[in-house]
Formats: structure tokens, C-alpha cells, sequence
């Protein structure tokens, strides 16, 4: 089964080869376009067949961080990917704390573009290389303070893991345990850290609170 593709970007050169790249692919599957946030919001609703959006920043009219907000309050599994030549922190946490799930530059190659379509479809994170080193380097910066809470071992590790943006299956996986197990944990942390999803965990994080 294909990938649903859909590309919200107001630069006409661009759109046209995220397009060709989709339509090449076997598989990814071109669902729709639209150039600006309003454009994309008259035609999008929760019954719209679209597995990933992949969207720019800077849009006229609503910006990119204000569409993915509104478009992740109608369809909150909704895997938003952002596509930007910015790569400063502030645009990069901003538009992972209003629930992008991946973010690329547009330096990327048409390869690593649908590589990576296709592994956030699969629940890895997806990040430019640089996007991911700046991460690590902030996360590493930040030092976090688990202990603060009283996190389990166990707990830090998973913590750790969901703030490096990976999907339940991912961590079990990685942490070799069920994905109930994960939950469980999940659990636990947010209970201990007093918020109750993913979104507040990063915006702690960013905020520095972690």
C-alpha cells in the first residue's frame, strides 16, 4: 500500500519537484497540493486520505507553524514533516513543539526525501543530518536532570527515547520490551513529571525545565 502524500508549499519550482518526486516513487502516492495554509485548510478535513504532509515554514498568509496546529487539532495522526531552508533552533523547536514529527532542509536530495518519507511512515524520526546533530547537541547541552523526578533507570532510558522522537514500536524495539511495556513506562513518567503527552514533554524540554 502506497504512502499518501501531501505538499503544502508556495514556491511553484519546488512544488513541482517535491511533486515529481512522490509520483516517481513506488512508493509514495501524490494526494494533493496547495500553496498557501488557507488554500490546504479550505480542501483538508479528518476524512482526507493522507498519511504525511510535507510542508514549508515560510508561507504567506498562516505560517507554517500556525497551519501545523490547526491541521494537527482536525487530524492529530497526522504526520507533518517540515521542509525549510531554516535551520535555526528557535524555528526548528517551534515547529516540533506545534506537532511536526520530522524536519528537513531543502538542500536535501530527492533519495534522502523520500527515504525519509518513508521511514516516518514506519515511526523513525525524520531529520536532516544537520537537523539531527543540532538536536544532539542541544540535548547534550541541556544536561537533563532525571534524577529530579525520580525516573527509574528504566524511565530515563524511555524518556531519553521520546525525546528523540521515537515512536512506541521504535523504543520497544530498541529497549528489546513490548510496546505495552513502553505505555506502562510512558505512564509512570508522565505521572511523575505531572503532564500527560508527548507535546508538554518537549516543550519542558526546550524550555529547559528537563
Amino acid at each position: 500500500m502506497s504512502i499518501r502524500v501531501g505538499i503544502l508549499e508556495d514556491d511553484t519550482y519546488v512544488l513541482e519537484e517535491l511533486s515529481d518526486i512522490i509520483k516517481a516513487s513506488d512508493k509514495l502516492e501524490y494526494v494533493m497540493a496547495a500553496s498557501s495554509a488557507e488554500q490546504f485548510l479550505k480542501y483538508f478535513s479528518e476524512k482526507t486520505a493522507l498519511d504525511i504532509l510535507l510542508t514549508d515554514i515560510g508561507l504567506p498568509g498562516m505560517s507554517g507553524i500556525e497551519a501545523i496546529i490547526k491541521i494537527k487539532n482536525i487530524s492529530p495522526d497526522l504526520e507533518i514533516i517540515v521542509l525549510s531552508s531554516f535551520h535555526d533552533n528557535d524555528t526548528i523547536f517551534k515547529a516540533l513543539r506545534a506537532g511536526a514529527t520530522g524536519y528537513l532542509l531543502k538542500d536535501a536530495s530527492y533519495d534522502e526525501i523520500e527515504l525519509k518519507l518513508i521511514e516516518a511512515h514506519n515511526g523513525k524520526p525524520a531529520l536532516s543530518p544537520a537537523i539531527a546533530s543540532r538536536m544532539i547537541s542541544y540535548f547534550n547541552a541541556a544536561q537533563i536532570k532525571e534524577n529530579d523526578y525520580q525516573l527509574s533507570k528504566r524511565e530515563q532510558q524511555v524518556l531519553h527515547l521520546l525525546i528523540e522522537g521515537l515512536s512506541y514500536k521504535l523504543i520497544a524495539g530498541e529497549l528489546d520490551i513490548s510496546t505495552d511495556g513502553v505505555r506502562y513506562h510512558v505512564k509512570k513518567i508522565y505521572k511523575k513529571l505531572h503532564i500527560n503527552s508527548r507535546p508538554e514533554l518537549m516543550k519542558m524540554y526546550m524550555d529547559g525545565r528537563l
